[in-house]
């Protein structure tokens, strides 16, 4: 049976994963000068992005309510190991760049909704790519701990 815990990993790995095609789905439609469907669908990258971050600050209320951590971590069974580094070198910036980036897209969306639409252009030059790594390597950062047993061995420790 699938956890809790679990479950809520794999809904904001879902849900980062759909963010992704929605913010490629966008930049192929501006690149065919589809504004409509650029518009449409980044504005569900947004949305999706907000759900994301709701469904992950709840995943975040769980690990304290029931297990009494703020996070699962990766293998803490062995020392430093060669994926254990690599999850570590894909994580931090993920984290960093997921925090800095949010205002960023929030201005970007404003920028857009005013019609001031050659300093949108300007800030998500920058903003887009970085908003899509952070999207991609949330997935990533999660198949880590899904496919390392790391997600189910502390969904255990809730059980014992």
């Amino acid at each position: 049976m699938v956890s809790t815990t679990e479950l809520l990993s794999r809904g904001v790995a879902a849900l980062n994963a759909l963010a992704t095609v929605f913010l490629l789905i966008g930049v192929f439609r501006i690149k065919a000068g589809d504004r409509a469907g650029h518009g449409k669908a980044m504005g569900w990258a947004v949305v999706t992005s907000a759900l994301f971050l709701a469904l992950y600050l709840a995943s975040k209320v769980h690990l304290w309510v029931a297990l009494h951590k703020t996070n699962v971590l990766y293998r803490p069974e062995v020392g430093l190991t060669w994926d254990k580094l690599l999850y570590y070198i894909i994580l931090f910036p993920h984290i960093l760049l997921a925090i800095l980036v949010t205002p960023f897209v929030l201005r970007a969306v404003w920028l857009a909704k005013q019609d001031r639409l050659a300093e949108h252009k300007q800030l998500v030059r920058w903003v887009f790519p970085v908003w899509l790594y952070v999207s991609v390597t949330g997935v990533i950062v999660w198949g880590f701990m899904e496919f390392s047993g790391s997600l189910a061995a502390a969904a255990q420790q809730a059980v014992k």
